[in-house]
């Protein structure tokens, strides 16, 4: 993994931007790729596009929310000082961080018991929202109600 100045001066433009015109709700969506894998849907992405995949929990998250098998979609929302959110949203809280390291997040969802709770999220988060937030609140887009119901975000 060799870069450029010029690959460097771009993600550093990239991470400025979401860092400084920050947001407090963001839709990020996700696919499984023929390699079985799941990667965020990054479109313009510069470096290798394997930094992308998720992995160590995150790739589990994608298929418990997936919605056909190979697409989820998410709202995320940072900055929420509320324990409670509305129903059809759950919580995960930063256990760790590290600029290089990325950061672990335990995952406040039933469902999650099935991987072990934990979720490791690579710097890349640090493109796509500018932070490794202490809290996220994480509302599944497009689910059946049965599977809303299933993972405890529907009564």
């Amino acid at each position: 993994m060799d870069y450029s100045i010029t690959d460097l001066m771009k993600a550093a433009s990239m991470m400025s931007k979401k860092y400084f015109g920050r947001q407090d709700e963001y839709t990020i969506s996700f696919t499984k790729e023929d390699d079985g894998c799941w990667y965020v849907d990054y479109p313009d992405w510069p470096f290798d596009h394997h930094n992308l995949m998720m992995v160590e929990g995150a790739d589990d998250l994608c298929e418990i929310l997936s919605y056909d098998g190979t697409h989820t979609k998410i709202k995320v929302c940072v900055n929420i000082v509320s324990d409670r959110m509305p129903k059809g949203w759950f919580r995960i809280e930063k256990q760790d961080s590290s600029i290089t390291g990325g950061a672990h997040y335990q995952v406040d969802l039933v469902a999650a018991n099935s991987f072990g709770g934990f979720i490791w999220l690579c710097p890349v988060t640090l493109f796509v929202l500018g932070q490794y937030p202490d809290y996220m609140w994480i509302k599944p887009m497009n689910l059946a109600d049965d599977k809303m119901k299933e993972l405890g975000l529907k009564d």
